[in-house]
């Protein structure tokens, strides 16, 4: 099949999946949904992005639809009487009553302008308008995850509507991309920037494109804050482009002197940030500070974890990666989980057999592939341990996110295809490639019709 007919059917499939998604989920049962849409709808009403505040008026007028959509049924909380009047007194969001002054504008920014094209609007049109928009943001993730499988494995591997596929079709991404929240946008940005860093990496570097790749993370981390876990992975970028070409082919120095003109570029531009928008600069700043106090107080002995804590944490981040749904109840039957984990090992397996053919010189077909695939591993290892230092180490009682993986959304669907694809000979590539679509789809379908409508209808 023609590769742009088959990635035109993935982008009308993803989006009508996104549709169904938007339908059956309620009004403000994805994550933060209420507090998100405060954000976006001040920035709308005039706020400047640098320096908003919350709004209790507007709050108040959430709440009350929030009651209209049965909120507190769907979250097992006692319907309050009378109706609280602002996010601080209301059951379930006192424990975080706004975004405000917690995450960077861009998106709410962003967001904003959607709502500005048309006015008078009521609050569920508005409401509604995000979610497209959200789930714009996860079409465009999808089709950025199919160039970066182009880009590694050229634009008519099986791999790259496979990968895109199986990325529309992971239940909690599209949950979560067709919500009223930054994932979406922020997972486009990470998706973006492992583009443009793959697509480098076969073009060769320069410092217009390493210019470009500064902007686009600079407005990523202004996006949401965990876009931060994409700049620290730079370095390693850096160093296996360093280690897998040849100085006959590179220059070094080149590429050294790069580096440093991007280092000196990000110190240059935070401390304009912290000069003209110290509220936007300070977000970093004590997102770092938990970060260190966390870590500071597990290197100190302090923290107490309880018996069988790390399983459990594993199991619960494994668990909301492929349908969670967060911070209502329902989840998939435990059966379901323990196949995913086999699948997922599976995969794992089938990676250390690639790296093993290469290794013995009985794989010299991927070798091209190499420094693609060992970025993407990169990336997956960054997102997975930055999330367990900054979650797992704090020992709360906060629900685990996979939700928070996705900004590496080409890493685990391209590794999660090659992994099964090692196991067959290449002349199954193609089925092996079909067969893993299809069962993500039953998946889908599934989570869908048995575990997603039943709670909420």
């Amino acid at each position: 099949m023609n590769y742009k007919l088959t990635l035109v059917l993935i982008v009308s499939a993803s989006l009508v999946l996104g549709i169904i998604y938007i339908i059956i989920i309620p009004p403000w049962q994805s994550p933060d949904e209420p507090t998100h849409f405060e954000y976006v709808k001040v920035l709308a009403e005039g706020d400047p992005p640098w320096d908003p505040h919350p709004s209790p008026e507007l709050q108040e007028k959430i709440i009350v639809s929030l009651d209209h959509y049965d909120y507190w049924r769907y979250l097992l909380v006692e319907k309050p009487d009378p109706l609280p009047t602002t996010f601080k007194v209301t059951p379930f969001l006192f424990m975080a009553p706004s975004q405000i002054g917690k995450n960077p504008p861009i998106y709410y920014w962003l967001a904003s302008l959607v709502l500005r094209l048309t006015s008078n609007l009521s609050i569920k049109a508005e409401f509604y308008r995000l979610r497209a928009l959200s789930l714009l943001f996860s079409i465009l993730t999808v089709v950025f995850v199919w160039a970066c499988a182009a880009e590694i494995f050229g634009k008519f591997s099986p791999l790259c509507p496979a990968a895109a596929g199986i990325t529309a079709l992971l239940p909690q991404f599209m949950v979560i991309g067709t919500s009223v929240s930054p994932d979406p946008c922020v997972n486009f940005f990470g998706t973006g920037a492992i583009y443009l860093i793959l697509r480098f990496q076969r073009r060769g570097y320069t410092i217009f494109r390493i210019i470009f790749l500064l902007l686009w993370h600079g407005i990523g981390v202004l996006v949401n804050y965990k876009f931060v876990i994409l700049l620290g992975a730079l370095p390693g970028v850096v160093l296996i482009h360093l280690y897998l070409r040849q100085p006959r082919t590179y220059s070094f120095k080149k590429l050294l002197f790069c580096s440093g003109v991007v280092i000196v570029m990000l110190l240059i531009s935070y401390a304009g940030m912290a000069w003209y928008f110290p509220r936007i600069a300070r977000l970093f700043v004590i997102r770092t500070n938990i970060l260190y106090s966390t870590i500071s107080t597990y290197f100190q002995s302090k923290t107490s974890f309880p018996p069988g804590y790390w399983p459990w944490f594993s199991l619960e981040v494994f668990k909301s990666f492929w349908l969670k749904y967060g911070w209502l109840t329902y989840e998939l039957p435990l059966f379901f989980y323990r196949i995913l984990q086999i699948a997922s090992l599976i995969a794992l397996a089938g990676l250390g057999l690639f790296w093993g053919k290469i290794i013995i010189g009985k794989n010299g077909g991927a070798w091209p592939a190499r420094e693609g695939i060992l970025t993407l591993i990169l990336y997956a290892s960054a997102a997975l341990v930055a999330y367990y230092l900054f979650w797992g180490l704090k020992v709360t009682g906060t629900t685990t996110q996979g939700r928070h993986l996705f900004i590496v959304m080409p890493a685990w669907a391209i590794l999660f295809i090659l992994g099964w694809i090692q196991f067959f000979p290449a002349r199954f590539e193609r089925g092996v490639s079909l067969g893993i679509l299809s069962a993500f789809a039953l998946f889908t379908i599934i989570s869908i019709c048995f575990f997603i409508l039943p709670t909420f209808h």
